[in-house]
């Protein structure tokens, strides 16, 4: 009777545990479907900045792409805000900000979310990204996102897209 008894346990234990990782399995085989599906999120990074006698709403929106942990693709949304200084013009030379906003987006692409999300932006007291000359400035990521001369507007642009990732 004893061996019969000890037989029927380890029979049920058995099972459960044939169900324990059954259940793991698809738990895992869920996560990691949803996990490659992509997501797109938008965000955005605005202050009020004033120069003189002229007070300008200056800011950026953007739409982030997000799939395995990786960004896919950031691109900028319709907004009223005011994106870069107005006089700014692009040139033939190809060294200022317009001429370089298409290659500094795809500079996110394959980028890890938590990775970006780690990047510090210094700002001033209006939420205004400091500029390379200011003290307290950081060099938050690699050169290449970052346009020398643009500062504010490239810093702009990490924090809208942390601010999308942020709703990940």
């Amino acid at each position: 009777m004893k061996g019969i008894k000890k037989a029927i346990i380890g029979l049920v234990a058995g099972i459960v545990a044939i169900f324990g990782v059954a259940a793991l399995a698809a738990c895992s085989d869920n996560s990691n479907n949803e996990g490659s599906k992509p997501q797109t999120v938008t965000g955005q990074w605005d202050y009020e900045q004033t120069y003189g006698e002229n007070t300008t709403h200056y800011g950026v929106k953007v739409n982030v792409t997000v799939e395995d942990g990786k960004i896919t693709k950031v691109e900028i949304a319709e907004s009223d805000f005011v994106q870069a200084t107005p006089s700014w013009t692009e040139t033939d030379d190809g060294k200022n900000y317009l001429a370089k906003e298409a290659d500094l987006l795809n500079a996110y692409k394959g980028l890890d979310v938590e990775d970006v999300l780690d990047m510090e932006v210094a700002t001033a007291s209006d939420k205004a990204p400091l500029k390379q000359n200011e003290e307290g400035f950081k060099a938050y990521t690699d050169e290449d996102l970052l346009i020398d001369g643009a500062t504010q507007s490239c810093g702009r642009i990490l924090l809208a897209v942390q601010n999308a990732l942020e709703k990940l």
